[in-house]
């Protein structure tokens, strides 16, 4: 069924709404279709894709100073051993200039446009409280952290997030320190345990109660129910945290230029070993634990790959060197609140003391080699580590060159860069995914509509991957159209046979109270197919869609999201609505409570 949609604020671009059809919507029947949609179909397109691959490179001599006199001459980029040409090539440094102040819009209307404009790299610290496995180190994260605020360059922006059971922006992009500091003062001093021990059965205690009882049975089931609850949750807390990485790769892409990500943490192992034999209730590593491990190293290397694509050089900061890690001192021998275990987990609290920073570190290195940060470990100076970690990424040179290779086929290809000049040390991302661009629309939906729906979560940061403006825009009762433009560089659009440009869009509103209960998602999918000219009048302006809502009255927050169907990628934004009772409904005394 074809609709004629009204758009708020873009008159010329009027006619291009009658091309927009709505298919598959909460409102419209599933199979619902056109005869302009089965002409689309049976209409061959071409998928052409020039996909710049971009590589921010830092230089720096024997000493770690930033080498800044380098010229696009002197760089060679490899990718899998075949020379590409270069494309794209600027020096980056820190700006001299304030940052621009954000731009103010109409009440009605909202962006997820990023607001705040710098002329250098912006950085991000995250605090990461959810792999930080003390409180004593969390505090000590803030402290260093406000002793690095101290010392910050002036004009430098910096965010802060925190992460714990979700992810929580605690400050936006500012160059005030005193934002900052009030930022990093509102973090409890509180860390996520790793293990939930509310069950004791390592206890020597217990352990010698039930032997002396002849129920070795019982020691077995106690010791795998440990094992797997431990398992349970190093493998939700491990996703989590991915999850929330990837998360921040959506809500930073939107804006230009490198971003640092400084990721103060204990990190997490990139591989799970269950260490308990359940049969025997002592530590088995090599027998068990080995054939047993859980390894994450792929979900790690594509979340470094979302983070790349994004333009995030990840710097992770170890807090585990500081404070005391003796596996045979008091203090390490207790569970993750403290209960002190005795010397029958001596064994255990050596293996973790060997095997979990090894792991960590790997991980930290994979994470860093592959975005072109740099991790930080083995240090007790968690504020130089920061503050150099902000310095190394505050000067680089950006690369870019469009692959030769156009198959698209979803392995990993490696990048080298090289400079003709001696004692130069180079650090950028390690290669890239060749993900086929249009390979999210060939996913299960159920997969799309779980990621989209993810994305509309109001507890997930809103995502920055495809710019909109949208305005709320009251009709007669209590019906309120949003009317969407949605920058339409940054849709995956096919060229017909015929010259005709084809796309397809999401436009979505997921609807809740002031109290954040969710009350539903209206949703629709458009279908645009643009002869040249409008094609060219989309790209000078926006390409158009919307959505109705009927709400009762009453006051509501509003996740808009939109979502490119060919790329999958995703912009989000909130909004505050007020639906007002109607003048009957008023007067009858139905209106709100007051």
């Amino acid at each position: 069924m074809t609709r004629r949609y009204a758009n708020a604020f873009l008159g010329t671009a009027l006619t291009l709404l009658l091309m927009l059809t709505p298919v598959a919507t909460a409102q419209t029947p599933a199979g619902s279709s056109s005869a302009q949609n089965a002409a689309t179909q049976a209409t061959p397109t071409f998928k052409v894709t020039t996909r710049l691959v971009v590589v921010d490179v830092v230089a720096t001599d024997k000493k770690g100073v930033a080498i800044k006199d380098l010229k696009v001459e002197d760089f060679s980029i490899l990718e899998e051993n075949h020379p590409q040409k270069i494309r794209a090539f600027s020096f980056q440094a820190p700006a001299q200039e304030a940052a621009a102040a954000p731009a103010k819009l109409p009440p009605n209307r909202i962006t997820n446009t990023p607001t705040f404009k710098s002329g250098g790299p912006l950085n991000v610290v995250l605090i990461d409280g959810l792999n930080i496995s003390s409180p004593q180190k969390l505090k000590y994260a803030k402290d260093e952290m406000l002793k690095m605020l101290e010392k910050l360059p002036a004009g430098q922006p910096v965010a802060v997030y925190a992460l714990g059971s979700k992810l929580r922006l605690l400050q936006d992009f500012t160059t005030d320190p005193g934002l900052l500091k009030t930022a990093i003062h509102s973090l409890k001093s509180r860390s996520a345990p790793r293990l939930d021990s509310s069950i004791p059965a390592s206890d020597p205690a217990i352990i010698q109660a039930l032997q002396e009882m002849n129920m070795q049975s019982m020691i077995g089931q106690i010791t795998a129910f440990q094992q797997d609850n431990e398992v349970y949750q190093t493998d939700y807390r491990v996703r989590l945290t991915l999850a929330a990485l990837r998360g921040l790769a959506r809500h930073l892409s939107g804006y230009s230029g490198r971003k640092n990500l400084i990721w103060v943490s204990d990190v997490f192992p990139s591989y799970l070993y269950p260490e308990l034999n359940p049969t025997q209730g002592v530590t088995s590593l090599e027998s068990q634990g080995r054939a047993a491990r859980r390894d994450y190293s792929l979900e790690i290397e594509q979340t470094s790959d979302a983070l790349s694509n994004a333009h995030i050089a990840v710097y992770p900061v170890d807090t585990r060197a500081v404070g005391n890690t003796d596996p045979y001192s008091n203090l390490s021998n207790t569970d993750a609140v403290g209960t002190r275990l005795g010397r029958s987990n001596q064994a255990d609290n050596l293996s973790r003391a060997v095997n979990d920073p090894l792991d960590s570190h790997i991980t930290m290195n994979t994470i860093a080699d592959s975005t072109g940060g740099r991790a930080f470990y083995n240090t007790n100076d968690l504020d130089g580590a920061i503050r150099q970690g902000l310095e190394d990424g505050s000067t680089y040179y950006t690369l870019g060159y469009y692959p030769e290779d156009k198959n698209w086929d979803g392995k990993f290809r490696k990048i080298v860069v090289k400079v003709e000049r001696r004692g130069v040390k180079l650090r950028f991302r390690q290669g890239y995914y060749a993900a086929d661009p249009h390979g999210y629309g060939k996913m299960e939906e159920k997969k799309r509509a779980m990621d989209f729906g993810l994305a509309l979560n109001m507890e997930t940061p809103v995502s920055t991957a495809l710019l909109f403006q949208a305005a709320i825009v009251p009709q007669n009762g209590n019906r309120v159209q949003v009317n969407y433009g949605i920058d339409a560089h940054g849709i995956s659009f096919d060229l017909s046979e015929d010259g005709v440009q084809h796309a397809s869009v999401d436009c979505a509103v997921e609807v809740y109270s002031k109290k954040r209960e969710s009350k539903g998602v209206r949703g629709n999918t458009f279908n645009a197919d643009l002869p040249p000219e409008q094609y060219q009048l989309v790209m000078q302006k926006f390409l158009p869609c919307n959505q109705v809502l009927e709400l009762p009255d009453g006051e509501y927050v509003l996740r808009l999201g939109v979502r490119d169907n060919h790329t999958g990628m995703i912009g989000t934004a909130n909004a505050s609505l007020t639906v007002p009772a109607s003048p009957v409904a008023a007067a009858e005394g139905t209106g709100p409570a007051k």
